[in-house]
């Protein structure tokens, strides 16, 4: 309940802040000359426009988790392990908020879940900068390993996972197809377009055993870490319909993973070396938009991410993450 009341406090103060944008008009407008958020100079506006109501609020109903396995051969101490968790497919109330390209997102799990998402991004037409962090203890599994003779059942409250990612891309043909017509109607697609899309990724992803039983019966294991770097070529596609009130979008970025390391925590902390060799992930995104008019709109989404590490030991590590949304956009 008191993070229902958060978020509705978050929109209370946007909103208060809303109806004084008369009296900070200039200063908006200094930062759009400052970053170009709302320039048309270097677009076709026969294929896309920007939207003319520069404020905009959605109030969303999102699912989101994630799935996380392990899996290491031949271990000192521990053998053979595997691991296999997963959040509760969560409930979450959500809000973004934000001026042109300027987005700010908070959700929050729902009375029954404990999973937390904040995004913030910063997009231009040709390039955009995100960063999110996501967090839960709604993790539940279970863990085999040579090391016991049973195996381990992990219940929510249990492990609590950690991820951060900061993102930037760039949208080669940026003059035609927008990706913020896609994300959250910044932007109106108005004829068919596509373009390579370029991205490159760090990731931080941590995993935490929050109970002590496990800890111990695990010999001590606590925390296992791991970052990457990557880097990513794919396609985007816009297709509207119905007099652009209509708006269809799929895109696929395989990511080239360039740098990557991971750590593991017990009594001291330890890395595991990773081995000479290079791997893909993956990133996926599908969107469906409806404009009602200027100032209203329904979008759903869905977006997958995957991370895995390649270590010693046949260390094998791979974490999904994935958002299913629906939103109410509000623009003024």
């Amino acid at each position: 309940m008191k993070r229902l009341l958060f978020v509705i406090i978050i929109n209370i103060v946007f909103f208060t802040v809303l109806s004084a944008q008369n009296e900070s008009q200039s200063f908006w407008k200094k930062l759009d000359t400052r970053f170009g958020l709302s320039s048309v100079k270097k677009i076709d506006t026969n294929y896309y426009t920007i939207a003319k109501n520069g404020w905009m609020i959605n109030l969303n109903n999102n699912f989101a988790g994630f799935l996380f396995r392990s899996q290491m051969n031949d271990v000192p101490v521990y053998g053979n392990t595997k691991m296999n968790l997963h959040s509760n497919f969560n409930y979450q109330l959500s809000s973004t908020f934000g001026y042109r390209n300027l987005i700010l997102g908070y959700s929050v799990a729902n009375i029954t879940g404990e999973t937390k998402d904040f995004t913030l991004s910063l997009s231009s037409n040709a390039w955009g900068l995100e960063f999110r962090r996501l967090e839960t203890d709604d993790m539940t599994g279970e863990i085999e390993t040579s090391y016991l003779s049973e195996r381990l059942d992990v219940s929510k409250g249990d492990v609590k996972v950690k991820t951060k990612y900061l993102r930037a891309y760039h949208v080669f043909n940026n003059k035609k197809y927008s990706t913020t017509a896609a994300i959250d109607e910044r932007c109106i697609q108005k004829k068919a377009a596509g373009s390579l899309l370029f991205y490159t990724n760090y990731a931080q992803n941590t995993v935490t055993f929050l109970n002590d039983g496990i800890v111990k019966r695990f010999n001590g294991i606590k925390i296992t870490e791991y970052s990457q770097a990557e880097l990513g070529l794919g396609y985007g596609y816009n297709y509207p319909l119905m007099q652009d009130k209509l708006l269809f979008h799929a895109m696929a970025i395989p990511m080239f993973v360039v740098l990557h390391s991971n750590y593991i925590t017990d009594n001291s902390l330890q890395e595991i070396q990773t081995k000479n060799k290079y791997f893909m992930n993956f990133m996926g995104r599908f969107t469906i938009n409806y404009h009602i008019n200027a100032h209203f709109g329904l979008c759903f989404s869905a977006f997958y991410n995957t991370n895995r590490f390649t270590g010693e030991n046949n260390l094998k590590i791979r974490l999904n993450d994935y958002l299913i949304k629906t939103s109410l956009c509000f623009r003024f």
